[in-house]
């Protein structure tokens, strides 16, 4: 697609009148053609929204990651981190979150470690409800598995009741019986 526009806000003004998937390739063409840090930071946002809206979350993780390295600000570099972790867990890709909550939390003080541990609770709770409705039990059991490690006190318990209903949803008998044992239920009365 040609490009002629050389500021953001004719880019914007162009891409605002197209549909999301030409949009996409535009957006793609400025990268392309124009070297200007500014643009680039502008189309990798707007193009992780894209992908993101469409359900295309490599994508949307692939730009997000883009749009991280060349932030300059610590804080837009720290939503950078958020959103790419709410991008893995909407896409399923739940082992990569660690990997990236890692990284985020290099540079970070006990406050700002505490918000974000929320955050991915609240991105993880979200996205289980999203399962829930669409009845999709093993999608679920693995987010669930990934927020049990997150929780502490009554709300583990519950989680792990939760854990234990789908382990029979979905046939796992001894995951099932190891935990019925470690939360103190009798097999019987479980079934």
């Amino acid at each position: 697609m040609q490009v002629f526009e050389k500021t953001r806000g004719e880019i914007e003004a162009r891409a605002s009148k197209m549909s999301d998937f030409l949009k996409m390739e535009y957006l793609e063409s400025c990268l392309k053609k124009l070297p200007d840090i500014e643009i680039h930071r502008f189309c990798y946002q707007e193009l992780s929204k894209l992908y993101e809206k469409n359900h295309m979350y490599p994508d949307a993780i692939k730009y997000i990651i883009n749009f991280q390295e060349i932030t300059i600000s610590r804080r837009e570099k720290i939503n950078a981190f958020l959103r790419e972790i709410e991008l893995l867990i909407k896409g399923g890709y739940y082992d990569r979150v660690d990997y990236s909550y890692k990284k985020l939390n290099e540079n970070m003080n006990e406050k700002e470690l505490y918000d974000v541990e929320i955050k991915i609770k609240e991105f993880y709770k979200t996205e289980i409800k999203n399962l829930e409705r669409s009845n999709r039990y093993a999608p679920l059991l693995k987010a669930y598995e990934k927020l049990v490690k997150l929780t502490t006190g009554e709300e583990k318990i519950e989680m792990k009741k939760k854990i234990l209903f789908l382990y029979r949803k979905l046939g796992k008998v001894r995951e099932s019986i190891e935990l019925e044992r470690e939360l103190g239920l009798s097999h019987e009365r479980a079934y």
